[in-house]
């Protein structure tokens, strides 16, 4: 994920999820010490795209602004 070409090979939904975890959840424990929630650009319209990175497990959920743009939901 940290090579220049990740971006080019990696689906919207990856991308975002890497910007998600790698302001919130980092090693050692790959969490957040208390839920985050907050906005970013989305990577695919450039639109807002809230998430939410839970502090019990590390899992992120999101979803663009944009009308049948990105969400993602992490599952077991």
């Amino acid at each position: 994920m940290t090579t220049p070409g990740f971006g080019a090979f990696s689906s919207a939904v990856a991308r975002a999820q890497a910007e998600v975890r790698k302001q919130h959840c980092q090693p050692p424990t790959y969490r957040p010490a208390e839920t985050a929630r907050g906005t970013i650009r989305c990577t695919r319209c450039g639109g807002n795209l809230t998430y939410v990175a839970s502090a019990v497990d590390g899992r992120t959920t999101g979803r663009c602004s944009s009308a049948g743009c990105l969400q993602w939901k992490d599952l077991a």
